[in-house]
C-alpha cells in the first residue's frame, strides 16, 4: 500500500492590528495499492490543484465532491470497474502567538480517500472483422488479416487497460495502412464491459480500403539542382504496391545526398487514382557554396585545425565538390573530392586528389595520389570499384629514403545488417578490400592487398550490449608494395592502449608496416541511462612480415559511452599489458 500526499498553502491577510496574517492550509492523503497509486497522483484534479494559487475553500469543497468520480474514471482506464472509495475530511484550527501580538488562527482542511479498486476486469472475448478488398486478396499476400490477428497482442485471460485497448486498435490499422491499404480505417470498436463480472469483451471491425499503387514523382522545392538528383535515387517504379517504408527509404536517400537540408516523401492518397497515387517529394536545398574551418583533437594525430571548401553545384551540373585542408601534429593534408549526382542506373561515380604526410613511430611518409572510383547497390549491399595511381616517399629513421609508385585497381564489398545507423545494438557490418598493381611496368611492382573487417553488435539485455570486431589483412608481393598499402596496428580504433600505429615490424628505432595483420575487440556496454553508458573491453592484435611473429599483444581498460545525434561517443582508458602504459583513447561514431 503506498500513501500520497499533497499540500496548499493559501495566504489570507486579515486587518488586525500587529497581527500577522493567518494561513488556510489544504492537504489531501491518497492511501491506494502500488498498482494504482501513481496513476491517481499524477493524474487527480485535486492533486494538480493544490498547488494552484488560486485554491480557496470553494475550489475545495468543489474538487471533494468530484473526486470519487475521478478516481472511478481513472481506475476503469485499468481495467478496475467495481471499486471501493472511503472519504474522510477534517478541518482543524491552530492557534500560533507570538510575542506581544494576537494569536492567529490558521485553519488546516484535511480529505483522505481510501481506495480499494477491487478484482481487475480481464479480456474475455475478442472479436476482430476485416471488410474490404484486403479479404479478397489472395491467400498469403501481405498484409495478411490473418497474421494481423495472430498478432494482436490482447490475449483471452489479460487484465484490460484503456491503453492497451488503444495501442491495440492503433498497431491493427497500421499493419494495413503501413502497405498496400493507406485508406484503412476503424469502422466499429467497442469494448462491453461486465462491471459485476468483471470481464471485457473487445470487438473491433476495420475496412481496409482500396489497395493502391505508386503512381509519378511530383517535385516541389528545386531550384538550382537539376531533377535528376531526385529521379535518379528514386527505387521506386510507377506501379508498385503502395508501402510507407518504401517512401521512408526514398526519403532518407534523398536526405544522404547531400543537397538538401530538408526532405519529405509521401503519397497522395485521398483524391488519387488508386492504380497511380503520386509520390510527393518536397525539399529544401541546402547552400550550394559552404566554408568552413574547426579546431579539434584526436588520441591517435594530435591536435587538428580545419578548413573546408564545399561547393555542392560545380559547374552547374549537380556536381559535389569537397576540398579539405588538414593540419595535425603527426599529420597533415590536403584532399579533393568530386562526387558526380548517382546516375539512372544506380552508379555514383566520383574523383579525388589527395596529398599526404603522416609522421609516427620514426616513419615519415608522403603521397600524392588521384584516383576514380564508381559505387552502387544500396546501404545494406553497397559494392565499390576503383583505379588509383599512388606516388610515394618514405623516410625511416636511421635508413635511407626511397621512392614508391603504383598503379592500382581495387574492389570493395560492404554489408550494412543493423538496426541503426547511428547508435546500432543488433546486427552487424561487414567490409572487405581487395587492391591490387597488376602491371610492372606501372608499380615498382606486383602485388595484391586482401583487407576484411567485421564488427558485431548483441544486446546480452535490454540495458546490456555487447559488441565485437575482427580485422585482418594480408599483401601477397609485399616486397613491391608501398609503405601505404602494409600493416600497422595500434591506437583508437585497433589495439587500445598502443600508441598509433606503433604495432608492426621493428626496423631500428622505428616501426613499419608489415605484410599481416589482425586485431580484434570484446567490449560489453551497461547503459546506466537512456544517453549514458560505462564499458569494459579487451583488445589484442598486431602486425608482422610472417604469421609465425603475428603474436597478438593486448590492451584492456575501462570507457564512458554517450549515445549522441551523430552517433556513439566514447572515452576510453586503456593499459598496454606489452608496454605496461596507460592511454586515453576517443572515439566518434561507427567507421564502416
Amino acid at each position: 500500500m503506498g500513501i500520497l500526499r499533497g499540500l496548499c498553502l493559501s495566504a489570507m491577510l486579515m486587518p488586525a492590528l500587529h497581527a500577522s496574517a493567518a494561513e488556510t492550509r489544504y492537504n489531501v492523503e491518497i492511501e491506494a495499492p502500488s498498482s494504482v497509486d501513481d496513476l491517481l497522483e499524477q493524474h487527480l484534479e485535486i492533486m494538480r490543484w493544490l498547488n494552484s494559487p488560486r485554491m480557496n475553500n470553494a475550489e475545495w469543497h468543489r474538487l471533494l465532491q468530484s473526486t470519487p468520480r475521478n478516481i472511478e474514471d481513472l481506475l476503469a482506464t485499468e481495467g478496475y470497474f467495481s471499486p471501493n472509495i472511503q472519504q474522510t475530511i477534517n478541518s482543524n484550527t491552530d492557534n500560533q502567538p507570538a510575542d506581544g501580538q494576537a494569536g492567529n488562527q490558521d485553519i488546516r482542511h484535511t480529505a483522505k480517500f481510501t481506495v480499494d479498486p477491487g478484482a481487475a476486469a480481464t479480456i474475455q472475448g475478442i472479436d476482430i472483422k476485416f471488410s474490404g478488398p484486403v479479404t479478397q486478396q489472395p491467400v498469403g499476400e501481405n498484409p495478411d488479416p490473418a497474421q494481423l490477428k495472430d498478432n494482436w497482442p490482447l490475449k483471452l485471460g489479460m487484465r484490460f487497460s484503456q491503453d492497451r485497448w488503444a495501442n491495440a486498435k492503433r498497431n491493427l490499422l497500421t499493419g494495413l495502412m503501413l502497405q498496400r491499404y493507406p485508406n484503412a480505417r476503424i469502422t466499429n470498436s467497442k469494448a462491453v464491459i461486465d462491471a459485476q463480472a468483471n470481464s471485457v469483451i473487445l470487438q473491433v471491425e476495420i475496412n481496409s480500403g482500396p489497395p493502391f499503387r505508386f503512381g509519378h514523382v511530383e517535385v516541389n522545392g528545386l531550384q538550382r539542382y537539376p531533377r535528376s538528383v531526385v529521379d535518379n535515387i528514386n527505387p521506386i517504379k510507377p506501379g508498385t504496391p503502395y508501402s510507407q517504408s518504401s517512401l521512408l527509404f526514398f526519403q532518407s536517400e534523398l536526405q544522404a545526398t547531400g543537397y538538401f537540408s530538408n526532405v519529405e516523401v509521401t503519397s497522395r492518397t485521398d483524391d488519387a487514382d488508386p492504380e497511380a497515387a503520386p509520390i510527393v517529394v518536397n525539399v529544401t536545398e541546402n547552400q550550394s557554396v559552404q566554408v568552413g574551418i574547426g579546431v579539434g583533437a584526436s588520441t591517435n594525430t594530435g591536435a587538428r585545425t580545419q578548413l573546408t571548401y564545399q561547393d555542392l553545384n560545380l559547374f552547374n551540373r549537380g556536381w559535389r565538390f569537397t576540398n579539405s585542408f588538414k593540419l595535425e601534429q603527426k599529420a597533415q593534408s590536403l584532399n579533393s573530392l568530386i562526387r558526380l549526382p548517382t546516375d539512372k542506373n544506380g552508379y555514383r561515380d566520383s574523383l579525388n586528389a589527395d596529398l599526404n604526410r603522416i609522421d609516427v613511430e620514426g616513419q615519415t611518409t608522403s603521397t600524392l595520389g588521384t584516383g576514380v572510383k564508381r559505387s552502387w547497390g544500396p546501404r545494406t549491399f553497397e559494392q565499390t570499384i576503383g583505379a588509383a595511381y599512388l606516388l610515394e616517399h618514405v623516410a625511416v629513421d636511421g635508413s635511407e629514403s626511397q621512392n614508391n609508385y603504383a598503379a592500382t585497381v581495387s574492389y570493395g564489398l560492404t554489408l550494412r545488417r543493423i538496426d541503426s545507423e547511428l547508435n546500432p545494438t543488433r546486427g552487424y557490418l561487414f567490409n572487405t578490400q581487395f587492391t591490387s598493381a597488376p602491371l610492372d611496368v606501372m608499380a615498382n611492382g606486383k602485388f595484391l592487398q586482401s583487407y576484411a573487417k567485421i564488427q558485431a553488435y548483441y544486446p546480452i539485455t535490454r540495458s546490456t550490449q555487447l559488441i565485437t570486431r575482427l580485422e585482418g589483412g594480408i599483401v601477397s608481393g609485399a616486397n613491391n608494395a608501398p609503405a601505404t598499402y602494409l600493416f600497422r596496428a595500434g591506437g583508437d580504433q585497433s589495439v587500445r592502449g598502443y600508441a598509433y600505429q606503433s604495432l608492426g615490424v621493428a626496423d631500428g628505432d622505428a616501426v613499419i608496416g608489415g605484410r599481416y595483420m589482425v586485431t580484434g575487440s570484446v567490449e560489453v556496454i551497461q547503459w546506466l541511462t537512456e544517453q549514458w553508458g560505462a564499458a569494459a573491453f579487451v583488445d589484442f592484435g598486431n602486425a608482422a612480415n610472417t604469421t609465425r611473429d603475428l603474436k597478438p599483444v593486448y590492451g584492456y581498460g575501462l570507457g564512458a559511452r554517450f549515445k549522441s545525434p551523430a552517433g556513439p561517443i566514447g572515452v576510453d582508458i586503456a593499459h598496454g599489458q606489452e608496454t605496461g602504459e596507460y592511454r586515453l583513447h576517443f572515439n566518434l561514431g561507427v567507421t564502416f
